[in-house]
């Protein structure tokens, strides 16, 4: 899924920014969290796991495995980009009269 929030538009996704350019976090595991949630990246299990990431409680790939194993957020992030982009598509078309 394409992104819609960026680093200038949430705070999240600067911090996480922040901690790839730092090199605490590989651009893998930023690039599946900006991907697969983007709309809500706050929510309480992705900041555990990256908590525990930074924390070096866990590994990156055990916590992509983990967020890969939620499917009801998954699936809500799908069911909001899916409308969102419903949105857009009547918005962009013009009227034909």
């Amino acid at each position: 899924m394409k992104t819609i929030h960026n680093t200038k538009n949430c705070n999240y996704r600067r911090f996480l920014h922040k901690k790839l350019k730092q090199g605490k976090i590989s651009g893998k595991f930023y690039k599946f969290i900006c991907r697969s949630h983007p709309y809500r990246v706050t929510t309480r299990n992705i900041s555990l796991i990256v908590r525990e990431i930074l924390d070096g409680k866990m590994t990156e790939d055990e916590g992509i495995a983990l967020l890969q194993q939620d499917t009801t957020e998954l699936k809500y992030q799908r069911e909001l980009y899916k409308s969102n982009m419903e949105c857009r598509n009547k918005i962009s078309k013009p009227l034909l009269k």
